[in-house]
């Protein structure tokens, strides 16, 4: 199995196996591949030699494992935590060092410090929020977004290695005050971890002090550094969970955040300019000349926005969106709160071919990043698919209007169907009290009366109407294989279900995927569940055209974390293909049925209700694996597409 990754990575492995099997055996053996493939998979072939390599260290830490604390293990919890703490979503990855780029924060794969599970498992958070603290409390931070950044400060010095150093150490004076202030109970936390050294120098402890205030700033900290930097006394040690500094990673995450916020935040206030015409708040000539200013409440740090001097209340996602900008910059520039007209990322600009396909835009923030499943190895492929959520082109012609006119009797008997499911009653059986008898309860309870049993009053029946809570997703497959007549049954399918849905008002989305190798997965999202179902979304569904492959692991889990955040008693995701999991870069064949297969595994593990809808003619060969026997349906002829759609919806939902 590993010869078909790679015949190298195979040839060192066997080289290997004998002594790594004698040092942990079989099953420390195989976690020692598993962890050198995931680092080949991720970063080459030099890497994953190398990590094979090192089989004593990797050994040395096997027999810690009881210990040991992984990445993997906590990352969830503490992903979460941090989020909460920030309000701005930062990754966890396990890195060769310990820093952030201010996205994400590189930390150890494992921590076996102590000799205490619970104290590892406090090591590690208190690093994370270590490194949390230096992209929240302004480490990173300018006071403009044209004044120097901190790399280029620490360059002027005649030692910058040794610069950097000890301004490292000092910031973690400060930042240990703000968490103190903010987390006192977590500032307590990570005394009993590691508590500072007593300083006796008195220079030392003037700077100390100063950095503990609680005005004290980045500013204090380099003039600290500055003072202390020929200062020939020994230094403090090092706290357990002091994280270092890559200050050129951290200018690059800041830096291209910014631009991304920049264009975010002008789009945003243009629809908030637009809604406040819209709103008749003020004349339209007034809200075309109206000026914009920015200033932000420094003790509370609320952001404020004012409209020609009058304050204006920011929709939730103008505030996030400055409460993170904030994070990095003092102040916004003027010309960043002139509003924009729409534009972004548009896949048709970037390359399309395979071997580019790293390049570009993919691996930058606002990607979605997904394990695959490996059936071969049994195990995943960690953050393999690099999915992005995209808008779908809507094309404004009368696609909708010939698609009613030509179905006209088939929509009209679709709405006489839908609007009986509305109204359909549910009968309760064995209640207290009803409309009429149940006989089966009743001969129940007079059989326990024959037997000296009490005779149960739960005897008759009652209508109820029936509660639809439901959540639905339709995932569209629009692949290259969709062409023509396909394509076009699709469209017409969606159409005459919205039409039909929306006498229901169950809640429902439309989402079509389709891509090309695992760095160029795409979601487009014709209707999200807050949308309405208008002029809009019906050109949406008419501007659906084909693609490139069908990569469907990766878009089922990204449609399951969406349809997790719906509230619903009953969440279903459909998928409408044409045909088997496909991909240019080996994703076919059994490999991409299995990583389907686990992918709808995952979706009902959290309560998910997955089925298909194909016309492929040789399902019956891979979608029982996939499916479920009872979960998919084949109809046999395009022409019959719209009606089925409509007709296994109805029975799906009943």
């Amino acid at each position: 199995m590993i010869r078909k990754s790679n015949s190298e990575m195979a040839y060192q492995f066997v080289s290997h196996a004998p002594k790594a099997i004698k040092l942990m055996g079989v099953d420390g053996t195989r976690q020692w591949l598993l962890n050198a493939m995931d680092i080949y998979d991720k970063e080459g072939l030099y890497p994953g030699s190398a990590a094979l390599d090192a089989l004593e260290d990797y050994a040395a830490r096997y027999r810690l494992s009881h210990i040991s604390v992984s990445l993997d293990q906590v990352r969830g919890i503490l992903e979460t935590f941090i989020c909460g703490l920030s309000g701005r979503t930062l990754k966890l990855e396990a890195g060769n060092s310990i820093y952030t780029d201010t996205s994400t924060l590189f930390l150890p794969a494992s921590i076996n410090r102590f000799n205490d599970r619970q104290k590892n498992y406090q090591l590690y958070k208190a690093t994370a929020v270590h490194l949390w603290a230096q992209t929240f409390f302004g480490t990173f931070k300018r006071p403009t977004a044209d004044a120097p950044h901190l790399s280029e400060q620490i360059a002027e010095y005649s030692d910058p290695v040794r610069a950097l150093r000890l301004f490292n150490l000092l910031e973690t004076v400060r930042l240990n005050a703000c968490i103190r202030r903010e987390l006192p109970g977590l500032g307590r936390e990570m005394l009993t971890l590691h508590a500072p050294a007593t300083i006796h120098d008195a220079t030392w402890q003037h700077y100390f002090h100063l950095l503990e205030t609680e005005r004290a700033s980045v500013s204090d900290t380099l003039d600290a550094t500055r003072a202390l930097f020929d200062l020939q006394t020994p230094w403090p040690e090092a706290l357990l969970y002091q994280a270092g500094l890559d200050l050129e990673a951290a200018k690059h995450g800041i830096e291209q955040r910014l631009e991304q916020e920049k264009f975010e935040l002008q789009s945003l206030l243009s629809e908030m300019l637009e809604q406040l015409d819209a709103d008749q708040t003020m004349e339209s000539e007034h809200t075309d000349s109206a000026k914009l200013e920015f200033d932000h409440d420094a003790e509370s740090g609320t952001p404020q926005l004012t409209l020609d001097g009058e304050p204006v209340t920011p929709p939730p996602e103008v505030d996030h969106l400055l409460q993170s900008m904030l994070q990095d910059l003092d102040d916004l520039p003027e010309d960043w709160l002139e509003p924009a007209g729409d534009g972004g990322y548009r896949p048709q600009d970037e390359a399309r071919n395979p071997e580019d396909m790293w390049k570009g835009t993919y691996r930058e923030e606002g990607a979605f990043l997904y394990d695959e499943w490996d059936y071969r190895r049994q195990t995943f492929r960690k953050n393999w698919c690099v999915l992005r959520e995209m808008p779908a082109h809507p094309v404004y012609d009368d696609f909708y209007q010939k698609t009613i006119e030509h179905h006209y009797h088939l929509v009209g008997e679709i709405r006489r169907h839908f609007e009986a499911l509305r109204g359909e009653d549910k009968i309760l059986k064995a209640q207290p009290t009803g409309d009429n008898v149940d006989i089966d309860a009743l001969i129940t309870a007079f059989a326990d009366m024959r037997t000296g049993v009490e005779m149960s009053d739960r005897i008759f029946t009652r209508k109820q109407k029936i509660d639809r809570d439901l959540a639905v997703i339709f995932m569209v497959d629009v692949s290259g294989s969709t062409k023509g007549w396909i394509n076009d049954a699709e469209r017409e399918s969606l159409i005459l279900l919205c039409e039909a849905l929306e006498i229901l008002g169950d809640r429902y989305a439309i989402y079509g995927f389709s891509g090309m190798t695992r760095n160029r997965c795409e979601v487009y999202a014709v209707k999200t569940f807050d949308q309405k179902y208008d002029r809009d979304v019906q050109a949406k569904i008419s501007g659906l055209r084909p693609q490139d492959y069908t990569r469907m692991g990766v878009t089922i889990r990204h449609l399951t974390s969406v349809l997790n955040q719906v509230e619903a008693r009953t969440r279903i995701l459909i998928t409408l293909s044409d045909g088997k999991p496909d991909d240019y870069d080996g994703y076919r064949g059994d490999y991409g049925i299995e990583d389907t297969r686990q992918a709808l595994l995952e979706a009902r593990h959290t309560g998910i209700h997955p089925f298909c809808i194909t016309i492929d003619t040789e399902a019956s060969e891979y979608l029982p694996h996939m499916y479920g026997a009872a979960s998919f349906v084949l109809v046999d002829e395009v022409r019959k597409l719209p009606l089925k759609v409509a007709d296994i919806y109805r029975k799906l939902t009943t």
